[in-house]
């Protein structure tokens, strides 16, 4: 079929096509007229292709009609012979296919994914990243092909495990940092197929590029509004008594609301609570509930959950706790090797290659079939709902969970597609951070969950692209509160509101003077950001963040020495010894790969600990839930000091661990929603004991509050005021790097006097704040 759909839109109406080898369709002379107008509807402009879509019937009538004009038996008969032949003609044209029939409404047909649309128009989150590039080095990387960019990607994580800082690239460099493969994974998402093959070749059966579900867009026109249709169910809105966890007083309100939201006939709604308050409970709940609801009545449907590959193990625990048995029925894990396990025979090896179904599913759609597909519930990964997409959109979901929907923030992706195209009858998205970059993000999201809700993405655009107060109230308001007498489409609480029995978190700041020698690094890259250009900008940029961190990651000194050639090092290691002496626990976050295998060499020789375990980007999913039970268990007893080592994006999202009293950000991502996720692994339900966030601060004993960390510290805290006021972009903005370029040379020199209280008073009153207190040890409490 898609090399028939190939065919036709490269050739045009044929009498025949070649497949393949051996392999030919020929066109029954009947449907030929019909043919030449899909073929001549392809070439056709966009307004007119719509149109026809919305009455194809009309415009192939016509053409039968002409085609058989030109014959004189139909010219010798009377209106009502006429009238009949043309419907005996042009109605079986019109039968459904069960091809297309098994899919939901929003899919149109299957196409050669093209690469992403909208690249330009949703950042990654790395635009200040990226502008920095010199244009040498975006040319070099946009000429790479997906299996370059690879290749690539591997040379950077090699980089960064032998603690390198580059990586060449022709004659420029790449930094090696989390940053850079963040951007690497972006551009192989969005990469188009430009060396696919001349689809005028009419014996080129080959093809270049994933074949995905074709879907209705609502990019700059509203072609898909899903329909409003109440549901009903004589089920009681109130808690399932197979839950066997007790729900906070938020988490009930939340199974209202999603009840509320399902019985009102929303496609769909978001729960975007703060980072710790059991969004995955309050969903579980609600798909209890709704299980419960279709044992009596209604569609038997299985559910199917999306996740990050990082929570998978979390969501069968997490069932397992609070559910009593049979929890949501039957499991079937879609990931790994039960995915390779279901692989038909003679197929390709995903679904995108060839555009055909490459998993055997019949044991779910046997079950629907047979009334008891309610007794199923399907955990999958977004790698694998996107390479097979056509397996899994033909089966209808009572519900899906986009778990960390933000994965499919960007539109115009594969995961995204693919996620539009699954059949459900509600949708389900969670998210701790409804907006990291771009308000277009929550645009994109809820095109999963409620599409046009908020309109086409081109009039979401034009309304709130720049994030003002009086706009982002208005957006807040379309989605968080009641419209219309409609539950809202989402929800948004703070800890700080709901969950006020939590125990108290403390931010505290710990300035440490520059020694001399990370002093003397940190002027000499400062100089070359002066004197570089674009690209020298860009490596110095990282270059003075790493040397804030330790002017040296590779330095083979001793353990006291190189511990005491860092600012933030030092502070870190004075924080630990306080931790160690209360015996409590503490997690530490750290970007560098190399100083992260070193940190931990470092504090089990200095704080006298067997063992610290890492969990980063490299650890297996096995190995992550061993080291979180082995960090979690009681038998550690509630006063035992150890340490936990992390990477802030691969363990940012998803961890319990709430053992950990204590959050150290050792290395700083640069948007504080990332940071906030880091602080929720410990400040969240379940925690007993107050809990504190530390924040090294390297100053530079005569630039002071001009130092980069103090900078970062005042971009940081202007983007939390923002989003905690509304909903506002918390990630990278190339203004932003123009800020922290522009500040890094402005910088003039003081001597003399406190070095430390004047840089944090100059930082307060700069950031136009207080700090609450100052303590004993040096740190400032702030809010």
């Amino acid at each position: 079929m898609v090399e028939f759909q190939r065919k036709l839109r490269s050739r045009g109406a044929l009498n025949s096509f070649k497949l393949g080898e051996n392999r030919y369709l020929v066109i029954d002379p009947a449907a030929a007229p019909a043919l030449r107008v899909m073929a001549d509807m392809q070439r056709a402009p966009v307004s007119e292709r719509r149109e026809f879509i919305r009455n194809p019937r009309q415009r192939i009538a016509a053409a039968i009609e002409k085609e058989l004009s030109s014959k004189a038996e139909f010219q010798s008969l009377d209106p009502a012979s006429k009238e009949e032949m043309l419907e005996s003609l042009a109605t079986p044209l019109f039968v459904e296919t069960e091809e297309y029939a098994a899919f939901s409404d929003r899919v149109t047909g299957v196409e050669v994914y093209k690469g992403n649309p909208l690249a330009d128009i949703i950042p990654s989150g790395l635009v200040w990243y990226t502008e920095t590039f010199p244009e040498g080095l975006k040319a070099a990387i946009a000429e790479m092909n997906v299996e370059a960019l690879s290749q690539l990607e591997n040379s950077v994580q090699q980089a960064m495990a032998q603690g390198k800082e580059d990586v060449d690239v022709g004659a420029f460099q790449l930094p090696a940092t989390e940053s850079t493969l963040e951007l690497l994974k972006y551009a192989q998402d969005q990469k188009t197929s430009a060396d696919a093959p001349d689809e005028r070749a009419e014996d080129d059966t080959t093809r270049r590029g994933p074949v995905v579900l074709q879907t209705k867009e609502n990019f700059e026109e509203l072609e898909w509004h899903a329909k409003l249709t109440p549901r009903v169910s004589r089920l009681a809105t109130t808690v399932p008594s197979q839950l066997r966890t007790a729900l906070k007083d938020h988490q009930v309100k939340s199974l209202e609301w999603q009840i509320a939201a399902w019985r009102a006939g929303l496609p769909g709604v978001l729960n975007a609570d703060e980072q710790g308050l059991g969004k995955t409970l309050q969903t579980i709940s609600f798909l209890v509930w709704l299980n419960e609801g279709m044992k009596e009545e209604g569609p038997k449907l299985p559910i199917l959950v999306v996740a990050p590959t990082s929570l998978l193990r979390n969501w069968e625990e997490e069932v397992e706790r609070h559910v009593a048995k049979p929890g949501l029925g039957y499991l079937v894990r879609l990931y790994g090797g039960a995915t390779s396990a279901r692989k038909l025979r003679g197929r390709g090896s995903r679904d995108t290659e060839r555009g055909e179904c490459t998993i055997d599913l019949s044991d779910i759609t046997r079950s629907v079939q047979q009334g008891n597909g309610h007794l199923t519930w399907v955990l999958t990964t977004y790698t694998t709902l996107t390479n097979y997409q056509l397996s899994l959109a033909r089966i209808p979901f009572a519900a899906l969970v986009f778990d960390e929907i933000q994965n499919i923030k960007n539109p115009g992706t594969l995961a995204a597609k693919a996620g539009k195209a699954m059949k459900a009858d509600f949708r389900i998205g969670l998210t701790g951070t409804p907006i990291e970059n771009s308000t277009a993000e929550l645009w994109a999201v809820m095109d999963q969950l409620a599409p046009g809700a908020l309109g086409t993405l081109k009039e979401f655009r034009s309304a709130y692209k720049e994030p003002q107060e009086g706009n982002m109230a208005e957006l807040y308001a379309r989605v968080f509160t009641s419209q219309n007498g409609l539950p809202p489409l989402a929800i948004r609480r703070l800890k700080s509101e709901v969950a006020r029995d939590l125990p108290e978190k403390a931010r505290l700041l710990h300035p440490r003077l520059m020694p001399p020698v990370q002093a003397k690094r940190y002027d000499e890259a400062r100089i070359k950001l002066a004197q570089g250009g674009m690209g020298a900008a860009l490596k110095m940029l990282h270059h003075i963040r790493g040397v804030s961190v330790h002017p040296a990651v590779d330095d083979p000194a001793g353990d006291h020495e190189y511990i005491s050639a860092s600012a933030r090092l030092s502070a870190v290691f004075d924080i630990l010894r306080r931790v160690k002496r209360q015996g409590e626990r503490a997690l530490v976050f750290i970007e560098h790969r190399k100083m992260q295998y070193r940190f931990i060499e470092l504090a089990k020789a200095e704080l006298d600990l067997q063992a610290i375990d890492l969990i980063n980007g490299e650890t297996l999913i096995p190995k992550r839930q061993q080291i979180i039970n082995r960090f979690q268990s009681a038998q550690h007893g509630d006063e035992c000091f150890d340490i936990l080592v992390l990477g802030p994006k691969a363990a940012g999202t998803g961890l319990t661990l709430t053992a950990a009293t204590h959050v150290i950000h050792l290395s700083r991502w640069w948007n504080p929603a990332v940071e906030e996720q880091c602080n929720d692994r410990v400040h969240r339900i379940g925690q007993t004991r107050p809990v504190t966030v530390h924040i090294p601060l390297a100053v530079h004993p005569e630039l002071r509050e001009m130092s980069f960390d103090l900078l970062l510290q005042t971009l940081m805290q202007r983007k939390r005021r923002l989003a905690s006021a509304a909903l506002w972009p918390m990630g990278e903005a190339g203004d932003e790097a123009d800020y922290l370029q522009e500040q890094l040379q402005q910088g003039s020199r003081v001597s003399g006097g406190d070095a430390i209280q004047s840089a944090m008073m100059a930082l307060f009153e700069r950031d136009k704040s207080a700090p609450l207190a100052r303590h004993p040890d040096g740190s400032w409490l702030i809010n």
